[in-house]
């Protein structure tokens, strides 16, 4: 008797248009375009597959507050008075 040769199929969902994206095969941090709205999506989990939007460079939040010297938003020039006088 031959085995069963076909991989098992496994879908995952389109973030931008809910569209169903088969997979015989797939690595974390693949990269797939959906067929349905033309997004370009990443495998960000495997089991089950999530998809997320694809970016260019990975988001980093920790640069946030460090600079504070760096930030001039002229709020201490401000005169906030009425009367005329700096």
């Amino acid at each position: 008797m031959a085995e069963n040769s076909t991989a098992q199929v496994r879908i995952g969902i389109c973030p931008g248009c809910g569209a169903r994206i088969r997979f015989q095969q797939f690595e974390l941090g693949e990269f797939v375009v959906c067929e349905e709205c033309g997004d370009e999506l990443e495998v960000v989990q495997t089991n089950p597959i999530k998809l997320d939007w694809a970016y260019s460079e990975p988001y980093e939040n920790d640069d946030w507050g460090d600079d504070e010297d760096d930030f001039d938003d002229g709020w201490d020039d401000y005169d906030d008075d009425d009367d005329g006088e700096d």
